[in-house]
């Protein structure tokens, strides 16, 4: 290779060198210029859209609809009164009774929102975003009350739940308790998970004696067992400790969770939400 060829040869790795530096700055100005973008406008898109997209835990406590005109439950009643003072006309709300499905809904972005009773756990940060937290409550088991002439257990202990099978709604979170409480005993407990079930699911399979055990949030639960179908079942027994509940949303709406935790901060603490938190709990 003459001279003038070594020349061009080294313009040429010159310029190819160049034009990938180039490519890469362009490349990464847009990556962030998209991901400022979309800090900037997870709730201006909201606003623009008019529309706010909720899953919600179907139960009579948390979303319940009436009529075709009406819907009922706590935590349906806060997110329209979020709506209303945030100025969108427009709450869709999405039924979905399997926690590890609404999750998934909620990362793939087909929701902004999951208002649910999930309990805050550290090694779900990395997944979802929680809000402040909403709620306090613990996971319960719920049994048929006790009773001389039935000769299926009663369980007044952690401990008695070895070598018993508890059913459970669909959804990671009642699964890792109980894992972790068989650890605790150093037992085996027998998880069974009811694909699609609701809470008043597994109340009415306890009454009809196709199972003996089932794990439900007591908060829930409390609501629920004040029905008169429901009389004869009992909730005394804690399988975990008072925990933190909060909604969730996916990690890259940062704008609609602050702007979420500043309504619920004012809101969680107004004479409104106590009066709807008494109606549907029946505690002050």
């Amino acid at each position: 290779m003459n001279e003038i060829e070594k020349k061009m040869a080294k313009r040429k790795h010159l310029f190819i060198g160049g034009g990938c530096i180039v490519i890469a700055f362009i490349l990464l100005s847009f990556a962030l210029f998209a991901h400022s973008y979309q800090r900037k406008t997870d709730y201006a898109l909201i606003q623009q859209k008019n529309k706010i997209r909720v899953i919600v835990e179907p139960n009579s406590m948390s979303y319940q609809v009436v009529d075709i005109d009406s819907i009922a439950g706590l935590q349906a009643l806060m997110i329209k009164q979020f709506a209303k003072d945030h100025g969108i006309d427009h709450v869709e709300f999405i039924n979905e009774p399997n926690l590890s499905a609404a999750i998934d809904s909620l990362l793939q972005n087909k929701v902004d929102l999951l208002a649910w009773h999930i309990p805050i756990y550290n090694q779900m940060r990395q997944k979802i975003s929680y809000t402040i937290p909403v709620f306090t409550s613990r996971q319960m088991l719920v049994q048929r009350k006790e009773n001389k002439n039935d000769s299926i257990r009663f369980i007044r202990n952690q401990l008695e739940l070895a070598n018993q099978e508890v059913y459970i709604l669909p959804g990671a979170f009642y699964r890792q308790r109980l894992n972790n409480l068989s650890s605790e005993i150093g037992d085996s407990i027998y998880t069974k998970e009811i694909p699609n079930a609701v809470p008043t699911d597994l109340l009415n399979m306890l009454v009809e004696r196709h199972i003996n055990y089932a794990v439900c949030d007591e908060f829930v639960a409390r609501v629920l067992l004040k029905k008169p179908e429901f009389k004869d079942l009992d909730m005394s027994t804690a399988i975990s400790f008072t925990q933190n509940y909060s909604w969730a949303l996916n990690p890259n709406t940062p704008i609609l969770c602050d702007s979420i935790n500043a309504w619920l901060s004012v809101y969680l603490e107004s004479k409104e939400y106590n009066t709807i938190y008494r109606q549907y709990t029946g505690v002050d």
